[in-house]
């Protein structure tokens, strides 16, 4: 099995690459920072360019897809949109044109709620699901719409098979300690979602691996079975979405995102929970 792992030198790309490592996969990991080691494990690369994007995945059996501008704020809107999107079709285009089958992508939960935001999210139902309407409120959370779309076309027009996971915030060990932690105490504030570091690399891992029909496309929530808050879910909800309707028990400081998909289709459970 020989992956490749894009955004390399991220903090998720690093995990990612560290366990498939483990797993005993070949892995090329490729970002835009400095320059390759010489000895094919790492190569800087503009994904940008789809010529690019043809060299570092020929010969790969999949690509894990993590380069992008990471958020909103830290580039201009038109920037950011503008960047994303070119990386997640030219990683797609080039998949097909050199014969490689699967591509996994981050997305993001952002789809539901951008952060920051500028008016109230309209969450209808709890736990939320993949088929939430979607309201991206800035050009990075749109980016992400659009980049799922890209994902959706690649599959149904060149037989892909293309998985869209929704990250949440993604946690890392040394911050571990922080969880759980108060809400914001605002109304425009994002759900407490989260996803521990570990467990990220893991799904990703899972996502490129395990046998799927070709030619689908599959949108995830990834999520821990918890919050982040050190509030009960229910209170939340009662507060801040009190027209919301509750479709299935929420105990204690259970997620109020949906990970049933992703156990159902990967077999991803996750490991880590802040609420003990």
């Amino acid at each position: 099995m020989k992956l490749v792992v894009t955004g390399a030198k991220g903090t998720i790309g690093q995990a990612v690459v560290r366990y498939a490592l483990s797993q005993g996969a070949q892995v090329l990991a490729v970002d835009n920072v400095g320059r390759g080691d010489g000895e094919g494990h790492y190569l800087a690369a503009d994904l940008t360019d789809l010529g690019q994007c043809c060299e570092v995945l020929q010969g790969a059996d999949a690509v894990i897809n993590l380069a992008a501008i990471s958020a909103a704020l830290q580039r201009s809107s038109a920037q950011t949109l503008m960047t994303n999107v070119a990386i997640t079709y030219n990683v797609c285009m080039a998949a097909a044109l050199v014969g490689v089958q699967r591509v996994v992508w981050a997305s993001s939960v952002q789809v539901f709620h951008s952060y920051p935001t500028l008016r109230r999210a309209q969450y209808r139902y709890f736990p939320v699901d993949e088929d939430h309407p979607n309201d991206p409120q800035n050009a990075y959370a749109l980016s992400k719409v659009l980049g799922e779309q890209i994902a959706e076309y690649f599959a149904h027009q060149h037989g892909l098979t293309t998985l869209s996971l929704r990250l949440p915030e993604v946690v890392p060990p040394e911050i571990w300690s922080e969880l759980p932690r108060p809400i914001e105490p605002w109304e425009h504030s994002p759900l407490p979602h989260y996803v521990h570091l570990e467990d990220c690399a893991r799904v990703c891992y899972l996502a490129a691996t395990v046998p799927l029909p070709p030619a689908t496309h599959h949108v995830l929530l990834i999520t821990a079975e918890d919050t982040s808050a050190d509030q009960p879910t229910l209170s939340i909800i009662q507060r801040y979405y009190p027209d919301a309707e509750i479709r299935a028990e929420l105990p204690g400081y259970a997620a109020m995102l949906s990970g049933k998909r992703a156990e159902r289709l990967l077999g991803f459970q996750p490991q880590y929970r802040c609420h003990q």
